[in-house]
This record gives structure tokens, sequence and C-alpha cells, in this order.
């Protein structure tokens, strides 16, 4: 035997791509005690079998480490399921979203809240947003709320806009926008967090214990197209509490690190300070399975609602550079707070603007106390500058990105910031090259949670609609883009000594593929399919 200790499980015969710092492609991987024990040849991995080693020949499959999504909404892609799908596909016009709204109000209570979420208005045969009215005509006693697929915009119909309060005498809250018509009628269209509470903070709250069961559907779906470890980005107390009734029935089988939501609700700086210091817990704080990682703030939109704060006007709407919701002063408190409580943060800035404003903030409380190494992060940062690069690499700031943009959303964003902002956006091969540590994530429920599409999106930069190429000097390798959802993603949460390669002492979370993903055609790695998914060297999934 190689050594004192025998395997659980060895893997052999495969094409093991072990994602370490030298890229190194193994035959056998061998597993005791949920980690991996040994990586190497067939010959050498075999001889750690013992007469109770489980040996599996992988007859030249490929397999992987786990795959990491590093910015998803894990509960929200749990109840998303329940609700009505809008997207395009299946639902193609603004009248098949309304039929879809009609049979759900035939099988709900009267009064009862119909929630969806996944429409694009530029994916929409009528090439326009929804309005209350087209609502009204199909709901009129029940009130429907459909979330924009970037979750920064969201249609009311009457009877919703009337439990919120909102008529054409209310005023626009600080960082969100209610749309109104000629007339100043609210047309149902609500833009950002400040005004997406009015109507999401009127929601029924939702029992801990639905909660958690919404978690251990998102576990199933997720551990099904390989993915075992998550940074689930902002939650509310209850939902960290049903995260923890999840983990103790043992019904987790998702790697989790939880950030608390800053701005979930429409507060005040002064009152989310006070939240803050009531949390006890450092970054890391939790187990293998359940940690704390930190803050999870909202500064501003997107491209494709044209509410991300931008440095240049929007290209069809040139008065417009989308919406700051937290200023600057009220961000430098948060953020000082957050480096002084020893958390770490993570904030959603899209636009060019938003990056200069998060990136000041940072540099500001590095003079009160250095955040080399805490690994702050920017998420989403579509296009920075040589100023933000330079002040990231000093900095260590980390990003997060989500290469499945492109693909989903990247149709509205040439609509909405032409051709040449778009091809410079999601720089990923710009932050590979400054040796700028970037992650994968998909955003779920904002995009799709299947992180093939993610990864083939950082390797081709389609659109899905035109299909066109965009920022072809922006593309990466395979081997990057695999990074980018593995060891990346354990780096971003400083867990990259615990998981995201297939190394001796780590985390035994691999799963085996359909394919070879660093040699089959390039279109083929968005229909990846997962054989077997395992977390810690037991099987979670199996096709």
């Amino acid at each position: 035997m190689g050594g004192e200790k025998s395997a659980d499980l060895i893997l052999h015969s495969g094409k093991i791509i072990t994602v370490n710092d030298r890229d190194e492609i193994a035959e056998a991987v061998a597993i005791s005690d949920g980690r991996i024990l040994f990586v190497g040849d067939n010959k050498s991995t075999l001889s750690y079998a013992g007469p109770e080693t489980h040996t599996i020949d992988l007859m030249g499959k490929t397999l992987l480490p786990g795959i990491i999504d590093s910015h998803i909404h894990m509960q929200w892609v749990g109840k998303s399921l329940q609700q009505i799908n809008c997207r395009n596909p299946p639902l193609k016009s603004i009248n098949e979203i309304s039929e879809a709204v009609k049979q759900r109000v035939r099988e709900s209570e009267p009064g009862e809240w119909i929630i969806g979420r996944g429409w694009d208005q530029v994916k929409l045969a009528e090439q326009r947003y929804p309005t209350r009215w087209d609502l009204d005509a199909v709901s009129p006693e029940n009130p429907v709320f459909l979330f924009r697929t970037c979750e920064h915009l969201g249609v009311a119909n009457t009877k919703a806009l009337e439990a919120a309060g909102i008529t054409c005498d209310s005023q626009n809250p600080q960082g969100g926008k209610i749309n109104k018509d000629a007339h100043g009628e609210p047309t149902g269209l609500l833009e950002e967090l400040p005004a997406l509470s009015l109507i999401t903070s009127i929601l029924p709250v939702e029992a801990e214990e639905k909660l958690a069961e919404a978690v251990k559907t998102a576990c199933k779906k997720f551990n099904k197209v390989g993915i075992t470890s998550v940074l689930e980005p902002g939650l509310t107390p209850l939902e960290m509490r049903a995260y923890q009734h999840a983990h103790q029935n043992n019904q987790l089988t998702i790697r989790v690190n939880m950030m608390f939501m800053g701005n979930y609700q429409q507060i005040t700086a002064d009152a989310l300070l006070k939240k803050l210091d009531s949390i006890q817990w450092i970054t890391g704080y939790g187990d293998d399975f359940f940690r704390y990682y930190g803050l999870k703030l909202l500064i501003d939109g997107g491209f494709g609602g044209k509410t991300a704060y931008v440095r240049e006007p929007y290209e069809n709407d040139p008065t417009n550079y989308g919406l700051l919701i937290v200023q600057p002063d009220d961000l430098q408190k948060i953020v000082d707070a957050v480096n002084r409580l020893g958390m770490g943060v993570s904030i959603h800035c899209c636009g060019g603007a938003a990056m200069d404003v998060v990136l000041e903030a940072y540099s500001r409380t590095d003079k009160i106390g250095s955040i080399k190494g805490r690994r702050f992060q920017i998420v989403h940062a579509y296009l920075p500058s040589r100023e933000n690069i330079e002040v990231i690499k000093r900095l260590g700031v980390t990003v997060v990105s989500q290469p499945g943009f492109i693909y989903y959303l990247g149709d509205s964003y040439l609509k909405n910031v032409g051709l040449e902002r778009i091809s410079k956006t999601k720089p990923h091969r710009t932050w590979f090259d400054e040796g700028i540590p970037v992650a994968g994530s998909s955003d779920g429920p904002v995009t799709p949670f299947n992180p093939w599409v993610g990864i083939w999106a950082a390797v081709a930069r389609r659109t899905e609609l035109g299909d066109k190429v965009v920022g072809s000097d922006q593309r990466i390798t395979r081997e990057e883009a695999l990074r980018m959802y593995t060891i990346n993603g354990a780096y971003m949460t400083l867990e990259e000594d615990r998981k995201g390669s297939i190394e001796p002492g780590k985390l035994a979370d691999v799963i085996i593929l359909d394919r070879d993903i660093l040699t089959c055609p390039e279109d083929e790695i968005k229909d990846t399919k997962v054989l077997t998914t395992y977390l810690d060297g037991r099987i979670v999934y199996h096709a």
C-alpha cells in the first residue's frame, strides 16, 4: 500500500483535471474520510487500496473539482421553482405572460399574491415593458408582482400598488423610481431596491420551514449540475435561520457561505450599522457546510434595466446615467464598520461610475485598517477603468463575475449600451492578464444556474438571440474558465486550502462528466451533463 492509510474510495482510469497551480492532469484519485488522500497515476493511486476500498473504473471519463458558484441566491432559486417562469423561452410575449398569470389566478385563493420572475422586454414580441393594465386584465382581484430577469425592476398590477400605497402622488424613494405615464399615473413598473421594497416589504412572510424546504429543493437541483459550494449573497435574518434549520436536519448537500443583506429593506446607514454591530460573527465562522462570510450591499442596478450607474449615458436614453442606491458618505460608514468588525464585504456595482464609488470607499477604509488579504469583493464590475484596475491590484480586491450574462442578457445590453461598451463588459481576459482573482457565478435566479453555460460563455462570448460575438479579445481559455468556477471560487471565501482543486488534504468534492470539457467542440461545452456528484466523497447525485 502507498501509505499507512487505505482509501475508502478510488476513482481510476480517467482524466482527472486537478486545477492545481500547474493545471496537471492525473489518472486517478484516492479518497479517505471525506478528503483527497492521493492524486496521481493509476498504479500509485491503486496502491492505496485496502480490503474495504471501493474502486470505480472511470473508463476514460473526465473528473474535476465540484463547481463553486460564487454569487447565487440559492433560496430564491428554490422559491422561484414555485413561481411563474416569465423567461423567453418559454414565454415569448406579454400576452403569453398574461395567460400564465391568468392560469395561476385560477389555481390561487382570492386575494393571494401571484409572483413571477424572468421577463426581459428586449426578448418580448411587443418590445416593451409590461404594465399594471396588462396584469389587471387577467388579475383584477389578486395582487401580482413580476420581477424582471435582473431582479432590479418589477411590474405590479393595481391591486399590488394599492396594497403598497403607491399612487399618482407617490414620490420616488432615494435611489429608486416609480414609473409614471404622461398623466402621472403609475404604470406598475418599479426600478431598483428602494422602489421594489415598497412591494417586497409587504409580501407575506414565509415560514422558516418553507424556506428550509426551498433550500433542500435547490440543493438537489444544484448537485445535478455539479455545484457543491455557493456564496449566498444577501440574506435576511429569517433566511439565515432557514439555512441553519436545513443544516441541523442534515439537509445541506451544498456548502454555503452566507452573507447578510445590508439593504434588503429601505433603511438608513445608521440603522444598518446597528444591525451589523449586533452580529457577533466574523468571516469564516461556522463549519465546512455552513459558514458566515459577511455583508452584501447593492449600490446600483444593471444594464438590462438601464439602472447601472454609468460614466456615460445609455445608448438609447441620453439623459439617463442610471441610479446610485447608496450615497458615498453612507457607503463609507458601512465599509468602515465592516472593516472594523472583521467581516468580508461583497458590493454589487455594475456601472463604471458605481465601481469608482466602491473602490474609493475601499481605498479610504484601507487607510484606517489594511484590507489587503481580506479579499473584499466587487460583484459584476462591468466596465473597469485603468485606474480601477490599479486600485483593485493595490488593495487585493477580488472580482465576482457572471459570464452567462453575456449570453442570456447580452442582447438587451447591446441595445442599451451599444457594441463598443458591451465588448469591454466583463473583461475576463483583462482580469486574468492583470493577475486579479476573478470567480464565476450565475446570480441565479437572475440567469439559469447551469454553470456549464457560464463556462462556455467565458470562452465564446456570444449572445443568445443575435448569436453575436461581443469582445472576442476578452475570451479566456477553457482551463481559465474552469478556474473561475473552482479554485478561484474557493479563494473568494479564503478556503483555497480546503477546496476548489483536487489535491491531497482537500475536501473530496468531485464530479464526473459525460464529456472531456477541455477538448470537446466549443459549442458543446454548454451542453455538458454531470454523471455523478460527490460531496465529502459520498454520492449526492447520480444520473
